[in-house]
């Protein structure tokens, strides 16, 4: 049996009395206790908060909250209400040396926590968080090594390696709407865009086509998500079909949420709510993204490169949907990245043949081995980039068996101009966005979190 680490919990004699406090509290150390020397980090115990969020894991974050009160110092154990909560135990334990925060919650609360932290302290200098995780994805959980779904049998467990866990930097990315006017647009592309939008018309009787959140602007699970659920991301954004039926699925949960009461239901109806799309998932050769949105990295326009691709993915973690990479490995000798290799020689090619600056004539068997040669960088989540993937229908179904997706860009800005109408999502909060509006993305500095690398 694995007992909890005394030196995460809060000691009493450390709390006073204080008129300065909103709580009217504050942690402190007695002048007689321990002689710290911060640069040599000398304090020997790494007091540990803990922020639960009552609604995350099918409901079970109340009866997590009430075990933690008997095993840990009430104090140091906070049921997030609102924003208030955070920054009132920040408050408290702001003198404290060498404090640690675990967050129990899905990848949305980790988002908000991290997010309250980013205004409370300058870049990287926050308190690093860990995670317990409790949501349906928990992608940042995986990548961090904290696990891919909450287990009762090892609660003490997780809270014994937050002090030995790593200490890493997390970029966070900006997200700004900005209106602008379609008829800025080259006239090239406006007329290649509404040429294609009105083949699909044509065809609508047969193929009721284009997809359904283009197509069904006023459906009833809309108008109570036009509005960014944030302002900044950490793990991913995502736009199109995958983000359509995720904004179903959270539309159902708010509406009924005794319907969502552990995550192997929220996986059960997210399942049920995909198959709401699968007239889009057939007839998905009918459609594609290149039609409705244009694609700009680092001011570099390559909306050629979604054709075809039926959900946009803005990465800056390597975990997506529950645990994939549509990324994928920069190295493996695996089945699946051979393949991976297979696909980056056919992709190198092709934009030789297609790029401005090459002729068709230059594309011979040593300049294929340069253009794949020119590999893109290895996934970082604190290297100030992010990944742009592009997934087809297929992509969709085959990364989560290990393959991945159409690998876009890397870039450190980003630009997505929307000509008509579509669902996106942020750190798996759906929403939905008006024609003739851009999402602008640059980087919003960095906060402390724990990679758990002894697991």
């Amino acid at each position: 049996m694995i007992f909890f680490d005394r030196n995460i919990i809060v000691r009493p004699q450390w709390l006073s009395r204080s008129s300065e406090s909103s709580t009217g509290f504050r942690a402190r150390l007695p002048s007689h206790s321990i002689n710290i020397n911060s640069e040599s980090n000398s304090f020997p115990y790494t007091p540990v908060l803990i922020f639960i969020n009552k609604r995350s894991g099918g409901q079970i974050g109340e009866k997590i909250y009430r075990e933690l009160l008997q095993k840990l110092n009430p104090r140091q154990v906070f049921l997030l209400e609102n924003n208030d909560t955070i920054t009132h135990a920040l408050d408290i334990y702001s003198s404290l040396p060498n404090t640690r925060i675990c967050v129990f919650g899905g990848d949305g609360t980790v988002g908000w926590v991290l997010g309250c932290l980013a205004e409370a302290y300058p870049s990287r200098n926050n308190p690093p968080v860990s995670i317990c995780p409790l949501g349906t994805g928990n992608d940042l959980s995986r990548v961090l090594n904290w696990g891919e779904q909450y287990d009762p049998q090892r609660l003490s467990h997780t809270l014994v390696q937050i002090p030995q866990a790593q200490v890493v930097a997390l970029d966070r990315w900006e997200v700004q709407l900005e209106e602008f006017d379609l008829s800025t647009s080259t006239l090239s592309e406006r007329q290649h865009r509404e040429s294609e939008f009105q083949i699909v018309r044509t065809f609508q009787p047969l193929f009721n086509q284009p997809p359904k959140f283009v197509r069904e602007t006023h459906r009833d699970s809309y108008p109570n998500h036009h509005k960014l659920p944030n302002t900044r991301f950490i793990n991913y954004m995502s736009f199109g079909l995958d983000a359509a039926i995720t904004l179903d699925f959270h539309d159902e949960r708010t509406r009924d949420p005794s319907k969502f009461s552990s995550p192997w239901k929220n996986k059960l109806m997210y399942v049920n709510e995909s198959c709401k799309h699968l007239k889009d998932f057939a007839r998905a050769n009918m459609w594609n993204l290149g039609s409705y949105i244009r694609l700009i990295c680092d001011g570099h326009d390559l909306t050629d490169a979604i054709r075809g691709c039926h959900t946009l993915v803005v990465l800056n973690i390597p975990g997506y949907a529950a645990g994939t990479n549509p990324w994928g490995k920069s190295s493996s000798t695996s089945s699946v990245d051979l393949f991976e290799s297979l696909v980056d020689i056919h992709e190198a090619a092709y934009r030789m043949v297609t790029s401005n600056n090459c002729s068709t004539d230059q594309t011979t068997s040593s300049s294929t081995t340069a253009a794949v040669a020119d590999r893109f960088e290895q996934q970082d989540f604190g290297d100030r980039k992010l990944e742009v993937v592009g997934l087809s229908t297929t992509h969709m179904a085959t990364i989560h068996i290990g393959f991945r997706g159409n690998r876009i860009a890397q870039c450190n800005q980003l630009r997505i101009e929307l000509c008509y109408s579509m669902t996106a999502q942020m750190d798996g909060e759906p929403f939905y966005l008006p024609a003739s509006v851009a999402i602008n993305i640059s980087h919003a500095g960095q906060v402390l979190v724990l990679n758990n690398e002894n697991k």
